[in-house]
């Protein structure tokens, strides 16, 4: 669980470093940390801690990968963020931020084949699954709003947004059949392939 949450924390670097626009949830929290002159890390974390009360109104189940989720990411992504620079070769970006859906998907298959819980934002995805709406139609509307709300505050965007957009998913597949063995869409509970 741990390694995969380092692992998405890792990925999502990876784009910032790209400095060719970030994942939807990520224009968010960019556009907030630029009108609160905090780091990215920070507002992921303290974003991550508001869904938690919002996951507890809607009765989802917490576990220890949802608390985690929302310390390691941010943690990881400010670390690297510490000492890293953006190369200025755009090749080099380019390759930064296509290999950033792929470490993502990885990391995120590693905490969720762990079966100790889905992040916040998986939990406010899943809270709407159960509500009746399938998981493409949940995905894409709590994407949406977070990448409309990040573009209004000025959150970076671009063609790494489309990169990993388009990657995430594929690559979540891919890692998806060599992690984990499901995940029941009426529930959201993740069973780990022993």
């Amino acid at each position: 669980m741990v390694s995969g949450l380092v692992f998405f924390g890792c990925g999502l670097a990876l784009l910032f470093l790209a400095d060719l626009g970030v994942g939807p949830w990520d224009v968010f929290h960019d556009g907030l940390a630029n009108h609160l002159n905090r780091s990215p890390g920070t507002i992921i974390i303290s974003v991550g801690v508001l869904l938690l009360f919002f996951l507890v109104f809607l009765r989802q189940p917490l576990g220890p990968a949802t608390i985690l989720n929302v310390i390691i990411i941010g943690l990881v992504l400010d670390l690297i963020m510490g000492f890293a620079e953006t190369p200025e070769l755009f090749g080099i970006r380019l390759l930064l931020a296509i290999a950033s859906p792929i470490v993502v998907g990885f990391g995120s298959m590693l905490y969720l084949g762990a079966g100790l819980g889905v992040g916040p934002r998986d939990g406010l995805m899943t809270a709407l699954i159960e509500r009746g709406h399938g998981i493409g139609k949940a995905r894409t509307l709590t994407e949406s709003v977070a990448f409309v709300g990040g573009v209004l505050l000025g959150g970076s965007y671009g063609l790494g947004t489309l990169i990993f957009t388009f990657g995430v998913g594929p690559a979540y597949q891919f890692f998806k059949h060599r992690v984990w063995a499901g995940w029941p869409e009426s529930t959201g509970r993740f069973i780990y392939r022993r």
